[in-house]
């Protein structure tokens, strides 16, 4: 980034910190509207799986338990993409959310109700070469189990609509923990779909999570590192035969913490994902994108500072901030005598292989948006948690 550029970013003004859109903004815009269908679809799904469910009487007896899908032990979490072009050829936001479908539950229990929910969500099912993933990733879960199993996330399925057609349909996506304990075996099936070896051997990198899109087919591996230098995200992105773009990241980094950026990157807590295409027979699926992850906090600070840092930039790139400004105003209040909870998890940057990048952030939903355990409203209550998508590497979700 230039010096001049720098300084247009550092002089720009902070948002009020106390000029919230309205909370009805949330339904009234357009990626509002999309937001709200799918936290209420969230909570509808995640009742019908535990009615059903193999796993019911767990969550019968379940009482309301922190999720250690958030910080703030929120079990749904709001992931807002914002770069993209929306139907109507203006900016959107691009929102989707991931969920824990049985808070408190135990790792083969989360699996099994997540596997239950994507199955509900739509038509949509995941292709054979998914199929096998996902039972060789229970096997290593069965033998060596890990912190939560799987996520579940939804998202609007990009389909042409009328204007008064009504909601969208859905489109499921299923996260499936890669256990510390099968980390041997994590890594071989990254350099399988990779094709080609590892790089960075001192930067601790070790895949997490396996996302996998049942209506695309596609393949998604996020991974956890150490600290990392500018040169190492164009070291990573050459591993993956995708365009060097290590200085757009730096850039955003940049303008966000309004600081030079000269050595490491300025986040002990960060990751990245590759999303391959579509596999077709015979053909090696090809990676698609890449994603870089930081710990929102970490590369941040507190929520407040976090807000301010991307409205910023979303008023630099005529950005849709209403619906994630309303439901940041939603978010919980401190508990008196107790450190506030964190309500943003990751802050990222998304590059599609030949598109523009795209800028991501999650927010934990209030437990106005929250899904249920069996009943039981989604507790607000903070809980001893880690930071579960930076240190799992995941997304939300941040690109679905």
């Amino acid at each position: 980034m230039s010096a001049r550029g720098l300084d247009q970013a550092q002089g720009a003004p902070d948002p009020p910190p106390c000029d919230p859109p309205p909370v009805s903004a949330i339904a009234e815009a357009d990626g509002g509207a999309v937001l709200d269908h799918l936290a209420r679809s969230a909570r509808d799904l995640v009742r019908r799986v535990a009615d059903g469910g193999p796993h019911a009487a767990e969550g019968v007896a379940m009482r309301p338990v922190a999720s250690n899908l958030t910080p703030s032990g929120a079990a749904v979490e709001a992931a807002f993409v914002w770069g993209g072009v929306g139907p109507d050829g203006r900016p959107d936001c691009d929102p989707r959310i991931s969920l824990d479908p049985l808070p408190g539950g135990a790792p083969s229990g989360r699996l099994a109700a997540a596997l239950a929910l994507v199955r509900a969500a739509g038509p949509a099912r995941l292709s054979v070469q998914q199929q096998m993933l996902a039972a060789e990733v229970a096997e290593w879960q069965a033998s060596s189990p890990g912190r939560y199993g799987a996520w579940a996330g939804l998202r609007a399925g990009a389909v042409a609509r009328a204007p008064d057609s009504g909601p969208p349909p859905l489109a499921a996506k299923l996260y499936l923990e890669l256990p510390e304990r099968a980390r041997e075996a994590a890594c071989a099936l990254e350099q399988r779909l990779a094709g080609t070896p590892p790089v960075l051997g001192g930067r601790g990198i070790r895949p997490t999570m396996l996302g996998l899109d049942p209506k695309n087919g596609g393949v998604e591996v996020y991974y956890r590192c150490d600290r990392l230098f500018p040169g190492d995200l164009d070291t990573l992105m050459r591993r993956f035969r995708l365009p060097e773009r290590a200085g757009e990241v730096v850039a955003l980094i940049e303008r966000l913490t309004r600081r030079s950026v000269r050595l490491e990157l300025p986040s002990w807590d960060v990751g990245f994902s590759i999303a391959y295409g579509t596999r077709e027979e015979g053909v090696r699926p090809a990676p698609a994108v890449f994603t870089f992850y930081s710990n929102a906090a970490s590369l941040l600070g507190p929520d407040e500072r976090v807000r301010c840092a991307l409205m910023r930039e979303g008023r630099v790139r005529d950005w849709d901030m209403t619906p994630y400004a309303a439901l940041h105003a939603r978010t919980p209040e401190a508990i008196p005598g107790e450190a506030p909870l964190q309500c943003h998890g990751l802050v990222g940057a998304v590059l599609p292989s030949g598109g523009d990048m795209r800028v991501t952030a999650t927010l934990a939903l209030p437990r106005a948006f929250g899904c249920r355990a069996r009943g039981d409203a989604m507790p607000a209550q903070p809980g001893s948690l880690p930071q579960a998508h930076a240190a799992e590497g995941r997304e939300e979700p941040g690109h679905g």
